[in-house]
């Protein structure tokens, strides 16, 4: 059983595409703000929850799904967060990030599943099982939030490097 196509359809797809957007930014590599870690990994849980709720016919087997790959996502996001090198300027806030493609996945493959949500809502069939998609994207989630979080504690317990924001006009 899948919900008829309505505003929360069309806010999963746009968070994920909001998602995408800043895993871009952050993919890129260069020096952004310490606190920007955190934006992608709240964008992914929130998308992640809204197509768990989603699921009409949840059992404990569903959840225990989600659960599980959200827990692997995490374990695969922690140690790409720890094997990039990462820099921080304590001072300013800001942070070096790698240039990576891991966290670009992870961006596109939870719009991937919003869209296979949304499309599955506007035909009234299903594509993929809504406990399926809502899992897949919390593996996503749980990937995107332990690699900032990782990126963020080796930041926070590294050594003091000066770094420009690129953000900022130079004096």
């Amino acid at each position: 059983m899948i919900a008829p196509l309505s505003l929360s359809n069309v806010l999963t797809v746009l968070i994920a595409v909001i998602c995408l957007w800043t895993t871009g930014t952050q993919s890129s590599g260069g020096v952004v703000k310490t606190w920007r870690l955190a934006v992608p990994p709240c964008l992914a849980a929130a998308d992640a929850v809204i197509l768990l709720a989603g699921v009409f016919d949840a059992t404990p087997q569903y959840d225990g799904e989600w659960l599980v790959a959200a827990l692997l996502g995490a374990a695969i996001g922690r140690t790409f967060g720890w094997m990039g090198s990462v820099e921080a300027d304590r001072h300013w806030g800001l942070i070096r990030l790698p240039r990576t493609i891991d966290g670009m996945l992870a961006g596109f493959g939870l719009l991937v599943l919003s869209l296979v949500d949304f499309g599955g809502a506007a035909l009234g069939e299903p594509i993929l099982g809504p406990p399926h998609v809502a899992a897949a994207a919390a593996f996503c989630a749980g990937l995107l939030a332990f690699r900032a979080l990782a990126m963020g504690t080796r930041a926070s317990r590294g050594p003091h490097v000066a770094l420009v924001d690129t953000d900022q006009p130079s004096r």
